[in-house]
């Protein structure tokens, strides 16, 4: 199922006279990405504008992803749905305790399995730079230094169809068409063997293709040229997830260190046993405990008098909680910590420092 053909879903039960919510993550899924970044709600709300129907609240980088609060209704005289509607008492809200609501996707078996896609990257949705095959040499040579390119794909269009992309030339083609000879035109430079991927296709086919190559061509959906992926743009990708992870890493340690030497082992496994967390399988060691786990440990009342700290309970947990979802949302490759939460990472990953030394 295409994100079109899921979008259409929701507007033929609009027609029928039914309420329509869903969770922001399955939006995304549908259309194939996992983060909330610029192309994905770019593509998205194109979609919703093409079929008439809008979003309360709308399709952003700040959209809810799990629990269904996209509520969608057909676009009416060209105006939006406004939140005076979507409160309406006729629609409970879906994360009221004790609502009579009931979500339901039917859509949900439908779709594929959450992946990070190519078209996740940053660089595999941005404007390429094409030159002729017939320009000059000086002419690559001199954009290419000019914008830092290392390459440039070689076409007689500014947005080829993947059958018209004739290469790439770069400063290594243009050495060895120079050490063999007398190349003027970029048509003598141009090195043929180029790599294509579909703009859906599994990060992980970039990853094996980059491993024998400098540059993979990303391919949209309508067979044209979208983009370009180096080795570099999956190490920036990747670098931003480095950071957080180290932290939430140290925070996980640190309090793992704590429940160890103020609470033991013994103590934890029958907390976790009489509270049905630990299953057939008792934690063996504290090193095992889940960030889930050690959430519910710490959040006991006695454990948290035993632990002896001198902050809130309440608010202490709760900056653990954020923690655990920043570490969910990494791990699967969701959407980048925003500047404001690192800075609360960072915060909370400090003041676990304070407990232990």
């Amino acid at each position: 199922m295409s994100g079109q053909e899921y979008l259409q879903a929701i507007k033929t039960k609009l027609e029928s006279g039914s309420h329509q919510h869903r969770m922001g993550e399955n939006v995304l899924r549908a259309f194939g990405y996992v983060r909330r970044r610029a192309t994905a709600i770019e593509e998205i709300s194109a979609t919703l504008e093409q079929l008439g129907l809008v979003t309360f609240p709308p399709i952003s980088s700040d959209m809810p992803l799990k629990t269904p609060r996209i509520r969608f209704s057909l676009k009416a005289g060209g105006g939006a749905a406004s939140p005076e509607t979507e409160d309406a008492p006729d629609t409970p809200d879906p994360d009221t305790s004790g609502s009579p609501f009931e979500y339901v996707d039917d859509n949900d078996a439908n779709l594929p399995e959450p992946a990070f896609s190519v078209s996740e990257l940053a660089s595999a949705k941005t404007d390429v730079e094409c030159v002729s095959p017939s320009a000059s040499i000086k002419k690559a040579y001199t954009t290419m230094r000019l914008r830092k390119y290392s390459q440039l794909v070689v076409a007689d269009h500014a947005t080829p169809m993947q059958q018209d992309i004739k290469g790439v030339v770069s400063f290594q083609s243009m050495t060895k068409a120079l050490m063999n000879g007398n190349p003027t035109t970029v048509g003598d430079c141009i090195d043929s063997e180029v790599c294509f991927v579909q703009s859906d296709a599994d990060l992980k086919s970039v990853v094996s293709q980059l491993s024998g190559n400098d540059v993979v061509l990303v391919i949209g959906r309508d067979k044209r040229l979208q983009g370009i992926v180096t080795a570099w743009d999956l190490a920036e990708e990747f670098a931003e997830l480095v950071d957080p992870f180290k932290r939430i890493g140290e925070i996980e340690e640190r309090l793992r260190t704590l429940v160890r030497m103020r609470l033991g082992k013994d103590k934890v496994a029958e907390f976790l046993r009489d509270h049905g967390l630990s299953g057939s399988d008792p934690i063996a060691e504290i090193e095992e405990l889940t960030m889930g786990e050690l959430q519910r440990v710490l959040d006991f009342p006695e454990h948290w008098e035993a632990l002896g700290l001198a902050f809130d309970r309440t608010v202490f947990i709760d900056a653990l909680g954020e923690a655990r979802d920043y570490r969910n949302r990494l791990m699967h490759f969701r959407d980048p910590l925003t500047e404001v939460e690192m800075v609360r990472l960072s915060n909370f990953c400090d003041t676990v420092r304070e407990i232990l030394f």
